[in-house]
Formats: structure tokens, C-alpha cells, sequence
């Protein structure tokens, strides 16, 4: 299959559209009113969180890479791939907030939920495993440290780095509930390797730390504890565990079918006729209106090019941000043919609503 780079764009669409629906959980999850209320489809949102951190613990990218603009004009399809693996990076960091809300809100919804969070997929261990080597902290050749916070690479010296960013935050005070709280301690089977992982944590509590999270004076406590005993070989309760619903019907649904997926996807999203195209993307212009989107925006925009706050528009597209003139000429290669097309499209449907 030959990628056409005149129809990248619905791809894009549904990349950004996956990273807005991870955000949009993150805030509601924080709501037990709404974990409750998510019920059996928590179970296939875990599994989901389960794959992306499992990516990020396995470490098989170069993190600092793949989450860095890059300066270089790649061709379309290099752009494709990198933007993808970009969003992915961010959506697996969002991950993290989802599942310790859920775990958070464990009293709330079902024994089948919480198992699965605490035996089934692990996620004390996953997180242990994140702490001990975070793949948003980056040592340079010259000893330069950096931290990915806010989408962006951040240089910070020695000291600077035991300051505790958001997700940090959150991994901690994930690991909190989960092996301190009563009820997860009921739930929580430790074994030889989780156990293992888990004690690695030991390395990590100093003074600075502690002085951000108190909290975790416990958590240290209890780690000491868990180090001096052996784990005693303990039998799983019965339980009727249920799968994930979504993911389970649509394997069902497609088994022996992908290859005829893919193809139809392929020639329904990178094969477009440029009549359809349009459409698509009069479709698109019409429902989004950027001067009302910049209205709802929580955080100023960020410059496409650099990251910072930005305060001017794209006078044509109206849809990409810079902080100034100088920012744009340097993306500009990159937005120029994105530019030009929905330039087009915005034009050209303004043209037929007059003729209507």
C-alpha cells in the first residue's frame, strides 16, 4: 500500500480526537460520581491504560526523541509516524492520573474493578516500575538533566529534579492507596516479583520527597516492613472475573477480518478522492469555530514551534499559535500545505453558502 500524503488528515483527526478523549476522562474520573457511573466500561478503559503503560515501562523508545518537535522538515510520512508516536507518549502520561482515580474510588464501584486494577493487570507494580525509571526524566551527555512537564523538555540541575511534578505526584499518591489503604490491602496479592519490584521504591525516598509528600513517611515504613518479611505463597479467591466488554465484542466481531479492515480503512482514509476530501473537510470547518474554541481554551495556546504561551493566530487558517513572527517563519515549512488546504476549504464553503 502506497501512503498518499494528500489525505493525512483524517489520520490526524483521529490521533488528536484520542488524545482529547484521554484528557476529558482525566477530569471526570476525578469525580467518584463518575467512576461509579462508568460501571462495566471501566473494565476496558484499564485494559486500555494497561497497554500504553506497559509501553512506557518497557522503554523500548528513546522517550526524550520521541516526545521533542522535531526542527528537521520531514516528509509526510515520517511526520505521520512521529506525530503519532508524540500523541501516544502524552496520552500513555495521562494514563496515570485515570487508573489512580479509579483506584482511588475503589470503595465505589465493583470487586471485579478493583481486582483488576490490583491482580490482574498489576498497575502497583507498573507503577513502582515507572518511579524507578521514569521515562520522563532524561540525563544529557554534559550532566544536563531534563524533565518532560507540560508537553515540553524542561532543564533542571540535580536539586531541581527531586521537585515533584504533577505526574510524580500522582504516582505516589497512587502507590498511597494501593498498598496502604485497608481496602486494597484486603485485595492486593503480593508475590515474590511484584514484591521485588515493588521494594525498589526504597531507593527513592529522601528528604525532598518527603518534605512534599509527608504522606509517604508510611508508605516508607510499611516498605521496610514488607523488606524483612517473605512473602507467604497464597491461593487466589474464586472470582467470576468479568472481561472487557468493548474489547472482547469487537475481537468477536473481527476475527479473521483485520486485513480486510486495514484495507478498507486505507482506502477510505489515505485514498480519499479529493471531492470526498472536501466534503470532509467542509465538514470540519463548519463545526468547529475557532473563535468560540479559543473562548473555552482553560490555558493560553501553546506556540506550535517552541512551546510557549502564544498569543497570535495563523492570519489565514486561523488554527495554529505562535508567540511571534519568529516562531512562524520556522514552522512554517511544516504548516504550510495543512495552511493552504483548509484556507481552501473555509473559502470555498463560504462561496457556496452565499450561492445558497
Amino acid at each position: 500500500m502506497e501512503f498518499n500524503a494528500e489525505t493525512s488528515f483524517p489520520a490526524y483527526v483521529v490521533m488528536f480526537y484520542e488524545a482529547i478523549l484521554i484528557g476529558l476522562l482525566e477530569v471526570l474520573l476525578y469525580h467518584s460520581e463518575c467512576c461509579e457511573s462508568a460501571g462495566d466500561a471501566l473494565h476496558d478503559l484499564l485494559q486500555y491504560c494497561q497497554h500504553k503503560l506497559v509501553w512506557l515501562v518497557a522503554g523500548e523508545e528513546d522517550w526524550r526523541e520521541v516526545s521533542t518537535e522535531s526542527t528537521k522538515v520531514e516528509d509526510a510520512k515520517e511526520e505521520l509516524v512521529k506525530r503519532h508516536k508524540k500523541i501516544s507518549y502524552d496520552v500513555s502520561l495521562k494514563c496515570v492520573a485515570v487508573v489512580r482515580y479509579v483506584g482511588e474510588h475503589s470503595k465505589d464501584v465493583s470487586l471485579g474493578i478493583t481486582t483488576r486494577v490490583l491482580n490482574t493487570y498489576d498497575f502497583p507494580a507498573i507503577f513502582a516500575g515507572l518511579i524507578d525509571n521514569p521515562p520522563w526524566l532524561s540525563r544529557e551527555d554534559n550532566g544536563q538533566w531534563a524533565k518532560y512537564d507540560n508537553n515540553k523538555w524542561n532543564k533542571m540541575s540535580h536539586d531541581e529534579v527531586k521537585n515533584l511534578s504533577k505526574l510524580e505526584g500522582q504516582l505516589w499518591i497512587g502507590m498511597l492507596q494501593f498498598l496502604m489503604s485497608e481496602h486494597c490491602q484486603r485485595t492486593y496479592q503480593l508475590n515474590s516479583s511484584n514484591q521485588a519490584t515493588i521494594l525498589k521504591l526504597r531507593a527513592h525516598f529522601h528528604p525532598a520527597i518527603l518534605n512534599q509528600l509527608p504522606a509517604l513517611v508510611d508508605l516508607q515504613r510499611y516498605l521496610e516492613e514488607l523488606s524483612l518479611v517473605s512473602t507467604p505463597a497464597s491461593r487466589p479467591p474464586l472470582i467470576l472475573e468479568q472481561v472487557p466488554e468493548f474489547y472482547t465484542a469487537l475481537e468477536n466481531k473481527c476475527k479473521g477480518k483485520w486485513t480486510d479492515i486495514a484495507r478498507k480503512h486505507y482506502r477510505e482514509i489515505f485514498c480519499m478522492s479529493k471531492d470526498r476530501l472536501k466534503r470532509q473537510a467542509d465538514k470540519f470547518a463548519a463545526t468547529y469555530d475557532m473563535d468560540v474554541m479559543s473562548d473555552l481554551m482553560s490555558e493560553p495556546p501553546k506556540c506550535e514551534n517552541c512551546g510557549e504561551a502564544a498569543a497570535k493566530r495563523c492570519s489565514s487558517c486561523q488554527t495554529s499559535w505562535y508567540c511571534g513572527r519568529e516562531c512562524q517563519v520556522k514552522h512554517w515549512p511544516k504548516h504550510k500545505e495543512p495552511c493552504k488546504l483548509v484556507t481552501k476549504t473555509v473559502k470555498e464553503a463560504a462561496k457556496e453558502l452565499k450561492k445558497s
